[in-house]
């Protein structure tokens, strides 16, 4: 727990020898002052009375602190702080960085490092709370957060403070005690639902073909970048990095060891996985002929495996495609729901994820697979696999034609029908509504 900002009361002798409370600050750079008297007469009786004496004079004693002496602010340490990690190579520094400026800087992150208090911990843990209420009466919103953001926020101030008492680097280590122990964290609550798609939901997907009035089908381009979320389960920063080089077909697998840089010019760059770990998962055999023919033929920039949507347009694309093909399932298109949303990009990973659960995958197979540190994530996906078995159908059913141009067969057979397939040509010949669109907003 941390020191009373109000101060700390004793009976102590004066200089004359005679007994008399005495009180010890917290200064505004986190140290504590001398055993000081307390003036006028406050009875040795009356602890009540002299705490009140303390407390009145602690802001005072805390002002005259700041001015004299240079004072290390919350910023400017938690700068430091996280300018270490990035020099070890985490890749969530920036999403550190993000949340601290606008959840935790607005509390106290112009107070001293070492002057803050418990009081401080719960303002922002109150503040946290407020932001999860809102979040679970009117959905995701400016000001709002969802649970598991707050939690996240949360846990980055205590491992900071953490950090501050016991950081490998000495520097880092300008706390004797941390001032979040003791506080309770923020509210939590139910995440909003995400959702996943079914069998034949995910076989009408990848088949693209329209139905209605629809002329144009789904772009082969983006039907592969379907079929690889799913049946990789790779995260979509770590997909978008895939190269020729990560796939070993005599081996059937795909080494995932680097994510998109997404602050890069272009996401030309790439950085460590989001748990900083190298995976090499299996190859799923309905997928091999895709995979075989990516590797010889990349459809990215710079060698990458697929030509992926930006960023931003991938979860409206992947609802507009649905549309196009008539999945139309309400749940997967929902807006403006504080209990469960419409699909995203990520929701093919857990579709792939909850597939293996549902054909009867080992629990750790499914963990490495998904490459996730926490045991408790895996519970989640095999869970949802009992519970939507029956909808779900044939687990990530065979790839419907069309998806790659070539037929399975042999490594050196499959290489040599790709060099020489007709089929194998520039999308726009192939397909006259092909074109690099994006979602009218």
């Amino acid at each position: 727990m941390g020191r009373k900002s109000t101060g700390t009361v004793r009976i102590l002798n004066n200089d004359d020898g005679e007994p008399q409370w005495h009180a010890k600050w917290t200064r505004a750079d986190g140290t504590r002052s001398e055993w000081l008297p307390l003036p006028g007469k406050v009875a040795l009786d009356d602890e009540a009375g002299a705490r009140a004496e303390a407390a009145r004079l602690a802001p005072k004693v805390r002002q005259a602190s700041a001015v004299n002496s240079k004072v290390e602010t919350v910023r400017q340490w938690f700068g430091r702080l996280h300018t270490m990690k990035e020099g070890r190579g985490l890749a969530t520094v920036k999403d550190m960085r993000g949340r601290a400026a606008k959840w935790v800087f607005p509390i106290f992150g112009e107070t001293a490092i070492r002057g803050v208090t418990r009081e401080d911990g719960e303002a922002l843990v109150a503040k946290l709370d407020a932001a999860v209420a809102a979040f679970l009466k009117q959905g995701p919103g400016k000001g709002r957060l969802s649970p598991s953001t707050a939690a996240n926020v949360w846990g980055d101030v205590q491992h900071a403070f953490d950090e501050a008492m016991n950081a490998k680097d000495a520097s880092l280590r300008v706390l004797e005690a941390n001032p979040m122990v003791g506080v309770r964290g923020p509210d939590g609550g139910d995440e909003r639902q995400g959702q996943i798609l079914y069998g034949d939901e995910l076989l009408a997907l990848l088949r693209g073909e329209p139905v209605g009035d629809t002329i144009c089908g789904v772009p082969v381009y983006r039907r592969q970048t379907y079929a690889m979320a799913v049946y990789t389960k790779a995260r979509a920063s770590e997909l978008e990095a895939l190269t020729a080089a990560d796939v070993d077909l005599k081996h059937a697998t795909i080494t995932i060891a680097k994510q998109v840089d997404a602050s890069s010019k272009g996401r030309k760059d790439t950085k460590q996985t989001k748990t900083r770990r190298v995976r090499t998962v299996d190859i799923e055999p309905h997928l091999s002929p895709l995979v075989e023919a990516l590797v010889v033929h990349p459809q990215g920039k710079r060698g990458r495996l697929l030509h992926m949507p930006p960023p931003e347009d991938r979860a409206e694309l992947l609802r507009k495609d649905l549309h196009t093909v008539g999945v139309t399932r309400a749940a997967l298109h929902v807006e403006h729901d504080p209990l469960q949303r419409g699909i995203t990009f990520h929701d093919l990973r857990d579709t792939g994820l909850t597939h293996m659960a549902v054909r009867g995958d080992p629990p750790t197979v499914i963990q490495w697979t998904g490459g996730h540190s926490d045991f408790k994530t895996t519970q989640g996906y095999i869970a949802r696999g009992q519970t939507e078995r029956q909808r779900i159908g044939n687990p990530l059913p065979p790839l419907p034609s069309g998806i790659a141009p070539i037929s399975p067969g042999t490594i050196s057979h499959t290489r040599k029908a790709v060099k020489t397939s007709a089929a194998w040509r520039p999308q726009r010949e192939l397909n006259p509504c092909y074109r690099r669109e994006r979602p009218v907003s």
